[in-house]
């Protein structure tokens, strides 16, 4: 696994990954023991006013953190433009690494700019992850960033970051794809001032 030092990707490869990933997304409810997760740490349920914080602390620092994306594509190409990054985090479990919280994800996020009546799309991604979390001043905070490393499907990093029941969770949502009703667009659309039926382009 890999510590934070995000490498975006265009779209172009990102879909091509999801392609590839695709065709295993089923395998999990086949072969269930073989994507078990390897992970023994205790996973706990959490409640709703905690799951929200801790997805707001997930937002705060993908959106935000410059090593998870520099050379984003907008940001270079069009700075003019000031491009923000959006994302949008499925909670998979939470599991408890005593004083901290490992929260596993399966997280998209997407760079986009305003121009003039259009949401201009750039560099975006789509990846399980595992954050390490911990409570300051009653606040949660991101520590640290695990992705998986090894390939299309990242099958065997995935069940190392994941509990037995949360990989092929993990798995499944990777190979599902691109949700164009996760959010992200909505969010943007009404950052930039645009209307919501405003069309998204490419560069």
């Amino acid at each position: 696994m890999t510590s934070v030092g995000r490498r975006s990707a265009l779209w172009a490869i990102f879909t091509l990954v999801v392609a590839m990933a695709g065709a295993v997304v089923l395998v999990p409810r086949l072969l269930g023991p073989d994507y078990a997760g390897t992970a023994d740490e205790e996973v706990i349920s959490v409640d709703a006013s905690t799951r929200s914080a801790l997805m707001e602390a997930a937002d705060r620092f993908l959106e935000a953190d410059p090593r998870l994306n520099e050379g984003d594509l907008l940001a270079t190409d069009e700075p003019g433009l000031n491009p923000r990054v959006f994302c949008h985090e499925d909670l998979i479990e939470v599991r408890r690494k005593d004083p901290r919280l490992l929260v596993g994800v399966m997280t998209w996020c997407e760079e986009l700019a305003r121009r003039g009546n259009r949401l201009v799309s750039g560099t975006g991604y789509g990846v399980p992850q595992l954050l390490t979390m911990e409570s300051v001043n009653g606040r949660f905070i991101v520590q640290d960033v695990d992705e998986p490393t090894d390939g299309a499907s990242n099958i065997s990093t995935t069940r190392a970051m994941f509990s037995p029941e949360g990989a092929p969770r993990a798995i499944e949502l990777a190979g599902a794809g691109w949700d164009s009703e996760n959010g992200i667009y909505e969010e943007a659309r009404r950052t930039f001032g645009l209307p919501p039926d405003a069309e998204v382009v490419n560069p």
